[in-house]
């Protein structure tokens, strides 16, 4: 059976789901491209329903994949370029804990591409959890493309209170990032840090400073004062994670 109307209920759910208002209520959202879905399915992530366009149909062999008529899958897909295969996934419906291991919090980051590339660094330095504070939303299409699968590999916190943020990391040295703080390749780092990174425009919020456990910076030459936080939170947590105790 192909899909072939626009009016069709679970074309319907997937439209929603474009929606950050809907994602939150209905607890999903949709990954697309053939990279996103065989990773989650190979990670463990509850993969609710996989669909493919007519003319891919033959390229993909998921379990009880559905298919749709092309003109359907242009309306359903978020890219120009579709590949053609895109998945309903359920939420992770774990509470806000105090994280396993290193974690990096989000102070107010805004911009998706950014907030994709540090969860993606995230995964590959093994950082157990990810705390998004008044930041974009990490299920939003861009962060989910951005991100290359990391979603699968780390736990994600989405709150607006730092405060309430910070009351989940006692026992965690709480690295702040900010260009006047001390050279971070100078710094020692303790078995569980969390490393906290501000808003692109206006860096970090006032109560992240005051309740830091220490504040570091990357050291540059000429004359540069700052990078792109996606770039300086990367270096970070690459130091984090080679020179851990």
């Amino acid at each position: 059976m192909i899909i072939s109307s626009y009016d069709n209920a679970k074309i319907a759910e997937i439209v929603k789901l474009s929606q950050k208002k809907y994602r939150r209520l209905a607890r999903r959202y949709v990954i697309e491209g053939a990279r996103l879905v065989h990773d989650a399915i190979e990670h463990g992530a509850k993969v609710l329903s996989v669909y493919v366009s007519e003319s891919d149909a033959s390229e993909f062999n998921f379990d009880s994949q559905v298919i749709v008529a092309d003109r359907v899958f242009a309306k359903i897909a978020d890219t120009v370029s579709t590949q053609g295969v895109l998945a309903v996934v359920e939420m992770d419906e774990t509470e806000i804990s105090e994280p396993t291991g290193n974690c990096l919090v989000l102070d107010g980051l805004q911009d998706p591409g950014n907030v994709g590339t540090l969860l993606r660094t995230a995964a590959a330095c093994g950082f157990t959890d990810v705390y998004a504070v008044n930041s974009v939303d990490l299920y939003s299409p861009k962060v989910l493309r951005a991100a290359m699968s990391a979603h699968f590999c780390v736990k994600l916190h989405e709150l607006d209170d730092i405060a309430k943020a910070f009351s989940f990391l006692k026992g965690v040295d709480i690295v702040c990032a900010d260009m006047g703080g001390g050279n971070v390749f100078e710094a020692e780092f303790a078995t569980k840090n969390a490393l906290v990174l501000g808003n692109e425009g206006n860096g970090l919020s006032d109560y992240a400073k005051t309740h830091a456990s220490r504040i570091v910076a990357l050291p540059m030459a000429n004359g540069f004062e700052s990078l792109n936080v996606a770039v300086a939170g990367s270096v970070i947590m690459y130091q984090i994670f080679s020179k851990r105790k």
